[in-house]
C-alpha cells in the first residue's frame, strides 16, 4: 500500500496533467439543478446537474461509478465512455477519491436497480491533493477529529448531522425568544473589567490606547445596561472566555445565550424557562426524553416533559456535608470548619466566602443531581449581581438548572439597587486582592448606569455547548464544538 507522501505526489502529478490538458483543477463555479437528496423525488429520465465530493470510485474499463456526497446526502453517478465521449472520459483517469466532481446527466438505474445519474458530461470542481482517511475507518484519532474537524465531517455523517442539528437548535432558541418579544443585540467582547460571572479572565493589551483589557466572561452587565436604556427584552448569542482548566464539561471558549427581561422576577423566569425548553427541544429533536451522559460518565434517562422540581441550595449543602453555610459571614471561619471535617479544596486559603460555598456545592451536591431540577436561593456572596430575598437577606432570588450533574443555565432576579451593588462589588474586589481570581472586579460604568435607574429585571445565561452535548449524548463538550482550542501539534 503506498504511503501518504507517495499518494500526495501522485495526486500532484495528476493535477499537473490536468493543467497540461487545459483543465482547470479549481474552477470558479458550477450550475447545480438539485441537491443529491432531492434526486429521490424525481422520475427516471429527468435531466439533472449535480455535484459533490467523490467518496467512492470504481473504474471498469469504459465504465466508471462514483458515489458523490454533498451537504444533503449521497448518490451514485455512472459514467459510460459512449455517453460522455472519449475526450471527456479521459478525466476519469485523473480523478481521485476526495475530488469534487460536477455531473450533468439523466436519472436512471443500474442492472441491480440502484438509482444512478448516468452522466452526459463531467467537470472537475476541485482537486484534492491530500488523501482522505480510509473510508471504512474514518477519523478515529480523537485529537485529529478536534484539530481537523473537516475530515471528521467528510467521513462521519453522524457527526455532520449533529453539527447541522446544533445550528437548528440555536435557530429555534432565537425564534422562540423573538416570538416572545426579545430583541437580539451585540455587546463588546473586549472589556476593561471582568464582571458578569465568577471566573478568571483572559488578558490582552490594546496597543493604540495603551491599556490592558480582558476577553469578556459574560455579556451580563452590558445587557442590563440596555434594559436601563429602555429595551424591555434583550438577548445575545455570545462567545465568552474563561481562563480556567479544561475537562469534558469545561472549555475556555464557549457559546451561550443570555437574556434579560424588564418588570419580571426569578419565579416568572423559572416558568418561562420550562416553557422555552419544552417548545425548543420538541421542535428540534421531536421528543422530550433523552439519554444523557453525566459528569461521572454514566448514562441516565431524563424526561424534560415533567415539571422541574426546585431545591434550596443551602439546605442541600447542609444535608450532604453537615455544614450550615449561613452560619458563617467570613471565609476564614468557614474554612476552619471545612478543614476540621477533612474536606479538601484546592487553594482554599485563597478563596472568598462565596467561592468556598460554591466548592462545597460542586463537590458534594451537584454530582448527585441527575433528574432536571432548579437549585434556588444561592448566598449573596455567590451571586453578587442578584437581588436579595426580602425574607432571607443572606440569600438571593436565583436558580440554576442542573441535569445529570451539569449546570445548564444560571438565572436570577437582578440586583438593581446601586447602593447594595456597590457594596457587594467592593467585597468581591477585596476577595480578588486576597488572591481569589474568580471574584468580580469593581465596574464603575455599570454602577453609574444603575444609578441612572433600572426597572425590575430577571435574566439567565444558558451554555449552548453544554446543553447540546447533554441532549445528544456526547461525553465531551468538544464533540459539539466544531473547532475547540487545541495546542499546536509541535508544541
Amino acid at each position: 500500500m503506498p504511503n501518504k507522501t507517495d499518494e500526495r505526489q501522485d495526486r500532484l502529478d495528476r493535477r499537473q496533467k490536468l493543467i497540461e490538458a487545459g483543465i482547470q483543477p479549481h474552477p470558479a463555479k458550477f450550475d447545480r439543478s438539485h441537491l443529491l437528496f432531492e434526486l429521490k423525488g424525481l422520475a427516471e429520465g429527468e435531466e439533472v446537474s449535480v455535484c459533490g465530493r467523490i467518496m467512492l470510485q470504481r473504474v471498469i474499463g469504459k465504465l466508471a461509478f462514483y458515489q458523490l456526497q454533498d451537504a444533503s446526502g449521497t448518490h451514485q453517478v455512472g459514467v459510460k465512455i459512449d455517453d460522455v465521449g472519449e475526450d471527456n472520459y479521459k478525466l476519469v483517469d485523473l480523478l481521485d477519491r476526495g475530488d469534487f466532481l460536477g455531473v450533468e446527466g439523466v436519472l436512471g438505474t443500474t442492472k441491480t436497480n440502484e438509482p444512478t445519474v448516468w452522466a452526459t458530461s463531467l467537470k472537475l470542481l476541485g482537486k484534492a491533493i491530500s488523501p482522505l482517511p480510509e473510508k471504512w475507518h474514518g477519523v478515529q484519532d480523537i485529537e485529529k477529529i478536534y484539530r481537523h474537524r473537516e475530515l471528521d465531517l467528510i467521513t462521519n455523517r453522524e457527526s455532520f448531522a449533529r453539527f447541522k442539528l446544533r445550528s437548528t437548535f440555536m435557530s429555534n432558541c432565537r425564534q422562540y425568544l423573538e416570538s416572545n418579544g426579545f430583541v437580539e443585540v451585540e455587546t463588546p467582547i473586549l472589556t476593561t473589567v471582568a464582571t458578569g460571572a465568577a471566573a478568571k479572565p483572559f488578558k490582552t493589551h490594546h496597543e493604540t490606547d495603551d491599556m490592558d483589557m480582558v476577553l469578556r466572561i459574560s455579556p451580563e452587565t452590558y445587557l442590563k445596561r440596555l434594559i436601563g436604556g429602555g429595551f424591555d427584552r434583550v438577548f445575545e448569542t455570545s462567545k465568552c472566555f474563561r481562563n480556567e482548566g479544561s475537562d469534558p464539561s469545561h472549555v475556555q471558549e464557549f457559546t451561550q445565550i443570555e437574556y434579560y427581561v424588564a418588570y419580571q422576577d426569578y419565579l416568572w423566569n423559572m416558568e418561562f424557562t420550562e416553557n422555552f425548553l419544552r417548545e425548543v427541544l420538541a421542535k428540534t429533536f421531536d421528543k422530550l426524553e433523552f439519554d444523557v451522559i453525566g459528569k461521572t460518565g454514566s448514562t441516565h434517562h431524563i424526561d424534560m416533559a415533567q415539571k422541574i422540581p426546585r431545591y434550596k441550595l443551602t439546605d442541600l449543602i447542609k444535608e450532604k456535608t453537615g455544614i450550615d453555610v449561613l452560619a458563617f459571614s467570613e471565609a476564614k471561619d468557614l474554612l476552619k470548619t471545612i478543614k476540621a471535617k477533612k474536606i479538601e479544596i484546592e487553594d482554599a486559603d485563597k478563596k472568598g466566602l462565596g467561592t468556598l460555598i460554591d466548592e462545597l456545592y460542586k463537590k458534594f451536591v451537584r454530582p448527585e443531581l441527575i433528574s432536571p431540577c432548579f437549585i434556588i436561593k444561592h448566598t449573596t456572596e455567590m451571586k453578587p449581581l442578584a437581588r436579595r430575598c426580602e425574607d432571607e437577606p443572606r440569600l438571593v432570588e436565583s436558580f440554576q438548572l442542573i441535569i445529570a450533574g451539569w449546570e445548564v443555565l444560571n438565572a436570577y432576579s437582578e440586583l438593581v439597587d446601586p447602593i447594595d451593588q456597590r457594596e457587594r462589588m467592593k467585597l468581591q474586589a477585596e476577595f480578588r486582592k486576597m488572591g481569589d481570581e474568580e471574584s468580580f472586579e469593581l465596574d464603575e460604568d455599570f454602577l453609574q448606569a444603575m444609578e441612572t435607574g433600572f426597572p425590575p429585571i430577571t435574566g439567565w445565561g444558558m451554555g449552548i455547548d453544554r446543553i447540546f452535548a447533554l441532549l445528544t449524548g456526547q461525553p465531551n463538550l468538544r464533540d459539539v464544538i466544531l473547532f475547540p482550542i487545541m495546542k499546536p501539534e509541535n508544541a
